[in-house]
């Protein structure tokens, strides 16, 4: 599924998760904040009561392990985990906390998979013309 920026909110009210208890990270924040038109998937970082209480309520699909965290997906859509949910800077925006641009591009170069380094060029490609990101 293709997720531009109406859809990422629309689909995060659906949920309707208490937006204080989790951060929209990566490419779905890079939508958020104009520096990416679209990306497959919303990923969020979750408080542990919230990523207790999202395992006991959705037929959640374990995906993967990060750093000893479990990454899960609901409905093949939210993909979530309580790995960086301490640590991620962010900003308030539509009333969702959204990773900061800075965040996701330090995030993205620790990861430097394929797809992370697409989003480091929008964002490079992004902040061209400011000292924004160095």
């Amino acid at each position: 599924m293709i997720f531009n920026k109406e859809n990422i909110l629309k689909t995060l009210n659906k949920y309707n998760f208490d937006s204080q208890n989790y951060i929209v990270i990566s490419g779905a924040a890079l939508v958020l904040q104009n520096v990416k038109e679209y990306t497959s998937d919303i990923d969020i970082t979750v408080s542990n009561e919230l990523y207790n209480q999202l395992l006991k309520k959705y037929s959640c699909t374990f995906e993967k392990e990060i750093e000893n965290y479990n990454v899960w997906f609901i409905d093949n859509i939210i993909n979530f985990s309580n790995h960086y949910y301490e640590k991620i800077e962010y900003i308030e925006l539509f009333g969702y906390k959204v990773q900061t641009i800075k965040s996701v591009l330090k995030l993205k170069k620790q990861l430097n998979r394929s797809k992370d380094k697409k989003d480091i060029q929008h964002i490079m490609d992004f902040y061209k013309d400011t000292d924004e990101v160095k």
